[in-house]
């Protein structure tokens, strides 16, 4: 019993460690510019847990990916701001620019399409924390999961809902288990891919 609780306080430990180091180099960053490296840094970490190295430097560990992934990570993640801008143009004039007798399927196809970047969005963190690509190959990768695991894509889209309506609804709840756990569930996904395809 004692063990156990020591080891629920180590796990509780570790990953609000890790919470409050995202939201520091997320500041740090200006925000703006500090999402993306720090969000695949954490991706990062969480990578080397699920390896079996529990016993890695945090916070020197983290500051060496957040500066690695500083650059890159941010172009990545300029690619996907205009992809989500162009999504949300094409979604605010289909009334303008369609006939009504076909809004309903130009808005299904919006929709599917935003599906399918948003879960390429969400894998790219993952590819950026366990490849080393050029930039255009990590969005080919990222996207490739979506297709390549349909079920893998499920998974992580409902838990991404999931995760979405505890932050909304249990705020206090959202605050304990942070960015980190939700990281750690995606990843743990995505590296059952890795492995089935032989590159781990």
């Amino acid at each position: 019993m004692g063990k156990l609780i020591v080891q629920i306080a180590e796990f509780i430990y570790k990953f609000t460690a890790l919470n409050i180091l995202w939201l520091f180099f997320f500041l740090l960053g200006l925000g703006v510019f500090g999402f993306m490296p720090s969000t695949v840094a954490l991706f990062r970490v969480v990578r080397e847990w699920i390896k079996g190295e529990k016993d890695i430097y945090l916070f020197r560990s983290y500051l060496k990916f957040y500066k690695q992934e500083f650059f890159r990570s941010n172009i990545n993640g300029a690619i996907f701001l205009l992809l989500f801008y162009i999504i949300y143009v094409n979604f605010s004039f289909v009334s303008y620019f369609y006939d009504e007798s076909i809004h309903l399927f130009i808005y299904v196809v919006i929709f599917g399409f935003s599906v399918i970047v948003l879960m390429t969005f969400v894998n790219l963190f993952s590819v950026m924390a366990h490849f080393e690509y050029k930039t255009l190959q990590y969005l080919k990768v990222a996207a490739g999961l979506v297709f390549a695991s349909p079920l893998n894509t499920v998974m992580q889209l409902v838990w991404l809902v999931a995760y979405i309506l505890v932050a909304i609804n249990l705020p206090k709840l959202f605050l304990l288990i942070g960015i980190s756990v939700f990281a750690y569930v995606l990843m743990s996904i995505n590296y059952s891919v890795f492995k089935k395809y032989k590159a781990v």
